[in-house]
């Protein structure tokens, strides 16, 4: 028998730490909100991309009419297109973009400040984790911190706080239809699975953040975020459904982010990250040393699916594994079965079939393997055992899987 789950969800404006934003709470430790630090830098960058052509998938030759805030918030603010903290915004937006073709780092560090228009970290003395990219192109860290500065100034002068008031429907719209295709339920079973707790997860939706037109395009991005108990696991999403381009935002009745499939995914994907990637971090040089299990057959593969090189790739496998075993362990093969289909025919993780079995070992063994973190070692040392030959074997047996 189909079981329907009908959970009543509240949208509060909260104020904690200086950080005031529109959020539902949908269980005592998982949150979906909208963050006013985000919604001003895409904003500003949408303003800054005229200036300098382009920033990841903001273009300055694309209307965005397919994304209602992002068009809409581009017309009410393009008057600010020629003041001295937008062309501020733009020149060092051009000088980050050149050093890290990225955006990640500065939503990062945003997210850790309190909203605008106040200044200051979340949390005082709490040190936040530098981002791999900062590591490498250092002379980036500064520029960050002038580029909040000015979005800071951007607030202000342009009272973005009251377009996104006035625009309440549109963001509580986008909230609602993301929060019914998240369950809850899952983070609880992710952290027994793992043997690893966080203090709670916050899961942002972003109507500001531009995509390029296309069925299903949408961008994901798991921030670092650091409060007083500790790591708190995130995730940043943009729309997702392309919508016709209405009169004006107060005529929507769709709002982007009815799409259960990428909700689904990436709430879930984004989230597991979190529990993987620092543990494989530890042995980054040790799987690097394997490289030559990252064959021609497997990369042909993966790399239509942005996943490159050997790391990366084992990072996709594990975390999609452990998708797929968190759904067996909340005794719901029918979803384990789709996460298959996506994980192994889709995205071509075609190592999963095999490390499922590995993994077997840790599930049975818990008493001796309390933490996916004790086991780690033990499974990597059966992946470094594998033969470039091996590999191919499994790309030819599940290439096409469509179980």
């Amino acid at each position: 028998m189909e079981r329907i789950l009908i959970t009543l969800f509240f949208l509060v404006l909260t104020t904690t730490n200086g950080k005031a934003q529109y959020i539902q709470k949908l269980s005592p430790k998982v949150q979906v909100g909208v963050n006013k630090n985000i919604e001003t830098y895409f904003f500003a960058e949408k303003l800054a991309v005229e200036h300098i052509g382009y920033y990841v998938f903001d273009h300055n030759t694309v209307d965005y009419s397919h994304q209602p805030i992002v068009y809409f918030g581009f017309q009410h603010f393009k008057k600010y297109k020629e003041k001295p903290s937008i062309l501020r915004i733009a020149e060092l937006l051009r000088q980050i973009r050149d050093l890290l073709h990225d955006n990640g780092p500065i939503l990062d560090h945003l997210l850790n400040q309190k909203d605008f228009p106040a200044e200051g970290q979340i949390y005082d003395g709490i040190q936040v984790k530098i981002d791999p990219q900062i590591k490498e192109h250092p002379e980036v860290e500064p520029m960050i911190k002038e580029l909040t500065d000015s979005l800071r100034s951007f607030y202000t002068h342009a009272d973005i706080g009251s377009f996104i008031k006035k625009n309440n429907a549109f963001y509580k719209g986008a909230l609602t239809e993301t929060a019914k295709d998240i369950t809850p339920d899952s983070y609880q079973y992710m952290e027994k699975w793992y043997g690893q707790i966080f203090p709670g997860y916050m899961l942002y939706i972003s109507p500001a953040m531009p995509i390029t037109p296309g069925k299903d395009n949408y961008r994901g991005f798991g921030p670092n975020i650091l409060s007083a108990d500790g790591k708190i696991p995130s995730m940043v999403v943009s729309s997702s459904k392309m919508l016709p381009l209405q009169q004006n935002l107060a005529s929507y009745r769709h709002f982007g982010f009815d799409n259960p499939k990428v909700t689904s995914f990436i709430s879930g994907h984004e989230i597991g990250h979190t529990f993987v990637n620092p543990l494989l971090d530890i042995f980054k040089d040790q799987i690097q040393a394997d490289s030559a299990l990252y064959t021609h057959e497997l990369a042909a593969l993966v790399e239509k699916n942005n996943i490159r090189g050997w790391y990366v790739c084992l990072i996709e496998h594990l975390v999609r594994l452990g998708e797929i075993r968190v759904a067996l362990a909340m005794k719901n093969p029918q979803e384990a079965e789709r996460l298959r289909r996506i994980h192994i025919g889709e995205f071509k993780c075609v190592l999963i079939p095999m490390l499922e079995i590995k993994i077997a070992e840790y599930e049975r063994n818990r008493i001796k393997y309390p933490t996916f973190e004790s086991y780690l070692p033990k499974l990597l040392s059966y992946i470094s055992s594998l033969t470039p030959e091996e590999i191919n074997i499994q790309v030819s047996k599940y290439k096409n899987y469509k179980m």
